[in-house]
């Protein structure tokens, strides 16, 4: 039977979608309040999408899609379907969850095949302009999310603010906030009531200014007006897939010559954390990165000095608005945008029909900073807004507030894109190819990026605040996927797919986590993570402690490092058999791919399985009294779990008389030496103390004299019973009113 044309295909499946979406918020079961209201309610124009990308791929040159394959999806999504509607009378615990899981299965699947196929799109060499094909499946996948992972979590952090801007442009046309906040605005995005930010400007009359900038929130305001912050989120979610895109256009520029592998590389960056748990976030990081990328692709395509004039101010235009757009983003991406202008002028002095252009760009920059640092004085009184120039100083930041900032930004396993992604640590021999190569690469992601990141790692908030990962290194993130192409030329050794399928069956199940429990995404700055605690919870033991952080630093902040350095790059080029080490050709034997997967995903089983029993059986060398594998009759933690700034405290649980912890201890010997650090908080003139006890037995009596003082005291050593817990109990006379107590922050052990 003869197929319609495309264009009537288009309405066709448009017009199925519409029709279906309705029907499903008309007429099926599901009240507006049930979990999977917006997500069925929006399956049926993903479906027809979806469809529409197939043909359309089809169409251009694509592989088809295996029928089987297809039909085996629509079975899959069909029974989840049914389970959905079957919930009521089934009454399962966590079954909304579980099949938003399956029917991100189902989507994943479709999606990594029809990656595949769109394959032969991309030729023998990558283009400068990739099809349309490749921004709008992204965009599939982001609104398909969008409706349980923006359903299941509040806005948070910066995003209340930018849409409450988002609020007052679209329906006051201004951005004084101050009738907003009287008004309850915030009731159209959020249940939340939200004030106005510590250091926010008042105007005279009494207006009420956010401190954050206008420009994404007038981005989004046409959305907002139009669907309010569901019409917000679709916009971000535009910003993200031009993002994904944008990076397969980049990727010509270092690897034209390796089209699978930059779609590879392309699909890593669109479809695992961290960027697609910003798809539907309104924070400025992803539209920064698209400006920088913007910008970076026209320095890279700058056209040579014979072409004509109108051409080549037409590449600087494409240059300059977004250089300069990016101080308007925030302030700090000042040093995104000065030095592209210079990686321009370094690239354009090469070529004398383009040497006055940069130094107009540099002129224009240099005036906008000034102009936005005599604007920050006069509505704030500091040019810097709510920061000092005191925090851009190195000379007031250690080198260990350098390395545990800049490690932490991968390795932190609340905010590191390797402790949400692992997939993106073969980012480790992709460097380290890339720099053997001298590739050009690496240098241009330490030009953009260093002068940045040497500005925010030292900081006490280097992680971002209270965000989703990674957020002060999204800017980079398309360079590090396009890293990732070369390196992926030798995928076919043995030990690279073992480690392909490895990490990449950790990835998926994370991401699947991440999706499902999006509140999870935004850990607080403590040391730990929601799965940690989850886990430490039920096992009754300290599983955080082989994990890296930076906010809370340990062992494990330090020998992941080198450690994953040197597995990841041995594995990578770990030799295998003669045969599979011949040189990878288009016909090269795939026999070994089974089984050097199958070892990877074994492993990583292995891993997964081996923590519970590390976590029984490694000898306990520091409690930190917070942890929930503690158990608290009393108390409360220190400081509060929303302060400002955590990290600039000692995190610490309050113990006042009558109350007690108890710790579970793996002893690594027969005898410890116990250090305690903590600090007394005195109410009452009454004495105070603290008894340490193993078990049963008691073990020594603090009692503190210096006030609101952090004292460290080093007990033992002990004979330390087998199985015995560690237990703190305050004890005290306790008069009327406040009582006496201590804040314990850690104790550690040392076993003999």
């Amino acid at each position: 039977m003869r197929q319609p044309p495309l264009p009537a295909a288009a309405a066709l499946a448009a017009l199925a979608g519409g029709l279906g979406a309705a029907a499903v918020t008309l007429w099926l079961p599901l009240g507006p309040q049930d979990p999977l209201a917006g997500t069925l309610a929006v399956l049926p124009p993903v479906l027809a999408a979806l469809y529409l990308i197939h043909r359309w791929g089809a169409r251009l040159g694509a592989r088809p899609l295996s029928r089987a394959g297809s039909a085996g999806e629509l079975a899959a999504l069909c029974l989840v379907v049914a389970a959905a509607f079957a919930r009521p009378a089934l009454a399962l615990p966590y079954a909304s969850e579980a099949l938003a899981a399956g029917l991100l299965l189902v989507l994943a699947h479709r999606v990594a095949r029809q990656v595949l196929a769109l394959r032969p799109l991309l030729g023998r060499r990558l283009g400068p302009r990739p099809g349309a094909l490749f921004f709008w499946l992204p965009l599939t996948v982001y609104v398909a999310i969008l409706p349980w992972s923006a359903g299941h979590r509040q806005p948070d952090g910066d995003e209340p603010y930018n849409l409450l801007l988002a609020h007052s442009l679209a329906y006051d046309g201004d951005t004084d906030l101050a009738n907003n906040y009287a008004a309850g605005d915030w009731r159209h995005f959020m249940d939340r009531p939200i004030a106005p930010q510590p250091g926010d400007p008042v105007g005279p009359h009494g207006e009420a200014y956010s401190r954050h900038n206008a420009l994404l929130p007038m981005v989004l305001a046409p959305a907002y007006r139009l669907a309010g912050k569901s019409g917000a989120q679709v916009a971000m979610a535009l910003l993200t897939a031009a993002l994904a895109w944008l990076t397969l256009r980049l990727a010509r520029h270092y690897a034209a010559h390796l089209p699978g592998e930059s779609l590879v590389a392309y699909a890593w960056v669109a479809f695992a954390p961290p960027l697609i748990l910003y798809s539907y976030q309104v924070w400025v990081e992803v539209p920064a990165a698209l400006l920088a990328m913007a910008a970076l692709d026209g320095i890279l395509g700058l056209a040579p000095a014979a072409a004509p004039a109108p051409w080549r101010w037409r590449t600087w235009l494409a240059i300059g608005v977004p250089v300069l757009l990016l101080p308007l983003l925030k302030i700090r991406f000042i040093l995104v945008a000065a030095p592209l202008v210079a990686l321009a002028a370094w690239r354009a002095g090469r070529q004398p029909g383009h040497r006055r252009q940069p130094l107009a760009l540099g002129a224009l920059l240099l005036a906008l900073v000034g102009a936005i640092l005599l604007y920050n004085q006069r509505l704030y009184s500091n040019p810097l807004k709510i920061h000092s120039w005191q925090e851009i100083d190195p000379n007031r930041h250690t080198l260990l507030e350098y390395l545990g900032g800049g490690l932490g930004l991968f390795y932190d396993c609340a905010f590191g894109a390797f402790g949400f992604a692992p997939i993106w640590l073969l980012l480790l021999p992709a460097l380290a190819l890339l720099v053997a190569r001298r590739a050009q690469l690496p240098l241009h992601l330490a030009v953009l990026t260093l002068p940045y990141l040497l500005v925010v790692t030292p900081r006490g908030e280097w992680y971002g605040g209270w965000s989703p990962p990674f957020r002060y290194a999204l800017v980079a993130l398309p360079l590090l996927g396009i890293a990732l192409a070369p390196l992926l030329a030798g995928r076919r050794r043995p030990g690279a797919r073992a480690l392909i399928a490895g990490l990449g069956a950790v990835t998926l199940v994370l991401s699947l986590l991440w999706l499902v429990v999006p509140g999870w995404t935004y850990n607080f700055a403590d040391g730990r993570t929601y799965v940690l605690d989850h886990l430490g919870a039920r096992l009754g033991s300290d599983v955080a402690r082989f994990f890296p952080s930076s906010v809370r630093p340990r062992a494990a902040t330090w020998i992941w490092p080198p450690l994953s350095l040197a597995l990841a790059i041995g594995g990578w080029w770990l030799p295998g058999s003669r045969r599979q080490s011949q040189p990878a050709g288009p016909r090269a034997p795939r026999t070994a791919w089974p089984g050097a997967a199958l070892a990877g995903i074994a492993a990583a089983l292995a891993a997964a399985a081996a923590l519970p029993i590390a976590a029984s059986r490694v000898p306990t060398r520091v409690v930190e009294l917070e942890d929930p594998q503690v158990q608290k009759l009393g108390g409360h933690l220190y400081p509060d779990r929303w302060v400002i700034e955590r990290t600039r405290y000692r995190g610490g649980w309050v113990l006042r008389v009558g109350d007690r912890v108890q710790a579970p201890v793996v002893p690594g010997g027969r005898r410890v030496r116990l250090t305690l650090t903590a600090e007394l908080i005195r109410n009452q003139p009454v004495p105070f103390e603290v008894d340490i006890f193993a078990g049963d037995r008691l073990l020594a009596v603090w009692t503190p004299v210096r006030e609101r003082s952090w004292e460290t005291l080093t007990l033992g050593p002990f004979a330390w019973p087998a199985g015995a817990p560690l237990v703190l109990a305050a004890q005290g006379p306790h008069p009327p009113g406040d009582l006496n107590g201590a804040v314990l922050d850690r104790i550690d052990l040392a076993w003999e």
